[in-house]
């Protein structure tokens, strides 16, 4: 059984980072490290973490806030497993997550996988299902890629750092990995729960587009017309996507 390392960012998540660790400590797959990079957290998450009696888990205090691309790359810089997976500090896992992932990444020899998950909000709960195969032709037209799902393999792809970006980082990440892979397998089974916070289009629709324009120009040198057309589709995609959970119901649909 092939190690695998937990990458779990965190910053100011006292009231919540112990449900992620913990399921990740509970997987059905065993042979695996927790490894939490704190960004500068101002509350008492690092207490927290430190209270988990588990040496499986380990703990990274950074010093100064760099945000959760460069909290994940000081945790992917010390893992020491075969695989990376990453886990937000306000997402879980279902019990048998990884077991059924890595068993599937190796049946099927592929290096980059992610899953299907449910996204929680104060107005209930979604699946949010994925398709089989995508490549990076597919994923340039919108990320479909959900980040606590993510699995890969760092032997053969070798550890994949993230870009120095506040937004889309691991949209930019995942098309890097495409790079060198024909494709990412998706399991169309929901075994992630995302949570949705409280957060309006508004709010984040000009942030979220300049960091996407960066992603296509500056990360994947994508041409001015190529990057502005892949921009309205990720756009429209994202518009539908908000929509779709603003009226989300009390079950999966």
């Amino acid at each position: 059984m092939e190690k695998v390392s937990v990458v779990i960012p965190s910053y100011n998540s006292s009231s919540y980072i112990n449900n992620a660790i913990e399921s990740a400590l509970n997987q059905t797959y065993d042979n695996l490290e927790v490894i939490v990079a704190d960004d500068a957290s101002t509350d008492d998450t690092c207490a927290v973490v430190h209270n988990i009696k588990d040496p499986r888990v380990k703990l990274i205090r950074r010093t100064e806030n760099g945000g959760a691309a460069a909290a994940r790359n000081s945790a992917i810089d010390a893992a020491t497993g075969r695989y990376i997976a990453f886990l937000d500090s306000d997402d879980y896992w279902l019990p048998n997550k990884l077991s059924v992932q890595i068993c599937k990444m190796q049946d099927k020899a592929k290096s980059f996988s992610h899953t299907s998950y449910i996204v929680k909000s104060e107005k209930g709960e979604m699946l949010i299902d994925v398709p089989e195969e995508v490549n990076y032709k597919r994923l340039l037209r919108g990320n479909i890629i959900g980040t606590s799902t993510v699995v890969y393999d760092a032997v053969t792809l070798g550890k994949i750092y993230m870009p120095s970006l506040r937004m889309t980082e691991d949209f930019a990440t995942w098309l890097s990995i495409l790079r060198q892979c024909d494709s990412a397998l998706g399991i169309r089974e929901p075994m992630t729960y995302y949570t949705k916070r409280s957060n309006s289009l508004s709010s984040r629709f000009v942030v979220a587009l300049y960091f996407n324009y960066q992603v296509y120009r500056d990360t994947q040198s994508l041409s001015l017309i190529k990057s502005l057309c892949y921009l309205c589709s990720n756009t429209l995609r994202a518009f539908r996507k908000h929509l779709r959970q603003d009226y989300v119901s009390n079950s999966p649909t």
